[in-house]
């Protein structure tokens, strides 16, 4: 397990917005959990986020390269 981090730290680091993250950790899109109850800070788990953000990385590029697609991120040969 990595280091715990709130959204502003968390944002520094990874280059994602804050409203990226936040939105991101409500929907479930990045691994998070809450301190406080229901309503309470966010948290990251900053080793956790990293891999995770790598991964969506690496799905995107292999959709692109399955689907042809001339945009976004890509795989340069």
């Amino acid at each position: 397990m990595g280091e715990k981090v709130g959204i502003k730290k968390a944002a520094e680091i990874t280059g994602l917005s804050c409203i990226e993250l936040r939105t991101g950790a409500n929907s479930g899109k990045y691994p998070s959990y809450r301190v406080g109850g229901p309503r309470g800070r966010i948290v990251f788990d900053l080793e956790l986020l990293e891999d995770h953000i790598k991964k969506l990385m690496l799905e995107n590029i292999s959709s692109d390269e399955d689907s042809g697609s001339q945009y976004g991120i890509r795989k340069v040969q």
